[in-house]
């Protein structure tokens, strides 16, 4: 009902130019939601609280998880509505259980560790029209959440020796005046190492992209090669972006790295190959692996490993003359990291070249002059790299905005935090309208 009434609001602000432009945001008048427990609890990534640190009081969502992997960690949180709704949250107190496979964990005497309004879906696009527009949208930025969701510390982590099964989280919930209110049960997937080997293979590339593209919202680190077999031939896959993400995927689990090793002996040479050049290059200690080889095969790798090229590191966006690609490869890599973690670093990092936007003025200059009288420019100047790097910051930022509510809650945020420069928060402000920031 929530979802519908927001809505509606959506289409009358689209199908009315006059709305938009010519007018403050009126309040539609709604019967009250009355302030509630959603009894019904989120399951989520125990990231999440640190991916919402110094963020904004209202975010998006989070993915809720309906399937989860040795050794992965998961949370809980608790919804309500209504306009006191953050009150009765807060208020609470919270008792958890997680079963699986007749063992059980208790989380007793809970009070949330934070409190967040969770926005309405389609909310960042409205707000955004609505501000491009120059309409006071404070009336609806305070109406485009009608939940609110609580997080708590807890912790549970799936059995480094899990079997396939089910995980039930439970609760109860107790109001500030002692009232005792049950949650509903939860569930959640168990999927181990053995069964993901047998079933979790990529019908197509768009699923195996999709599962790149959407990672760290779930995160299948045992489904890693799979994607090695059916990246096996492209070149693409070779690529610094699509190292760092196969390597980050790895650093974030290691136990699905351990048992990527012990997969390995069936695979052909070229794969484990590069397998084995991926879990070096993540840390991992490879000593007791290369003595079960022929020694044939051990010179093999080593000659390898050697003609590998280290990563760069993705952090380090100096400009270089004599490199046209430099800033824009290591954002590539920022992205990947992203995509597998869904940090901010990263992120805060690509926004970086922003801050370059006086050197795009300078490429605009010499494009209008060469538009005019043929005269190229000699060579490749420092300024034109980073316009160049400006350019490809804003569109990758604009590009991810579009399609990760979790980016739009990171560019929100900074574009209020006093520690990111001016230049940077006002090219923040325009990621979706600046020529600039468009394909060239």
């Amino acid at each position: 009902m929530a979802r519908t009434r927001f809505l509606i609001v959506i289409t009358m602000l689209l199908a009315s130019p006059f709305i938009l432009t010519a007018q403050k945001v009126q309040a539609v008048p709604n019967k009250p939601v009355p302030t509630e427990l959603i009894l019904e609890p989120w399951i989520i990534g125990s990231e999440t609280a640190a991916q919402w640190n110094g963020l904004l009081p209202t975010v998006n969502a989070p993915a809720h998880r309906s399937k989860a992997y040795p050794g992965q960690h998961l949370t809980l949180a608790v919804g309500a509505q209504g306009k006191d709704r953050d009150l009765l949250l807060r208020e609470g107190t919270y008792t958890f259980t997680v079963a699986f496979r007749g063992a059980a964990q208790s989380f007793q005497g809970l009070h949330p560790s934070q409190t967040r309004r969770i926005k309405a879906e389609g909310a960042d696009f409205v707000l955004s029209v609505l501000k491009e527009a120059k309409v006071d949208s404070g009336k609806l930025e305070d109406a485009v959440s009608m939940i609110s969701l609580a997080l708590f510390e807890v912790d549970w982590v799936v059995p480094a020796e899990a079997k396939d099964g089910t995980a039930t989280f439970g609760g109860t919930f107790t109001s500030s005046t002692g009232k005792v209110t049950p949650l509903k049960d939860r569930t959640v997937e168990i999927l181990s190492f053995d069964r993901i080997a047998k079933e979790g293979g990529f019908k197509d590339q768009k699923e195996s992209n999709d599962w790149m593209m959407t990672y760290y919202q779930h995160p299948e680190p045992s489904r890693l090669l799979h994607a090695l077999r059916m990246e096996k031939d492209n070149p693409a896959s070779k690529q610094p972006n699509g190292i760092a993400f196969k390597v980050a995927v790895l650093k974030s689990s290691s136990l699905a790295a351990q048992d990527l090793l012990l997969r390995l002996k069936g695979e052909d040479r070229s794969l484990r190959g590069f397998a084995l050049l991926l879990l070096s290059e993540a840390g991992y200690d490879l000593t007791s692996y290369l003595k079960t080889l022929t020694e044939e095969e051990q010179a093999w790798f080593e000659k390898a490993r050697e003609a590998a090229s280290a990563l760069p590191d993705p952090y380090d966006l100096r400009p270089d003359a004599s490199d046209l690609y430099r800033v824009t490869t290591r954002m590539d890599m920022l992205w990947s990291l992203f995509l597998v973690t869904g940090d901010q670093e990263p992120v805060r990092a690509v926004s970086q070249p922003l801050a370059w936007r006086d050197d795009w003025k300078v490429f605009t200059k010499m494009r209008d002059e060469y538009q005019k009288t043929g005269k190229r420019t000699n060579g490749m100047s420092i300024e034109l790299v980073r316009a160049m790097a400006y350019g490809a910051s804003g569109w990758s930022l604009g590009s991810f905005v579009r399609h990760h509510p979790l980016v739009t809650d990171f560019v929100e945020a900074w574009k209020q935090d006093a520690t990111i420069p001016k230049v940077i928060q006002e090219e923040l402000g325009t990621l979706i309208t600046n020529p600039a920031f468009k394909r060239q």
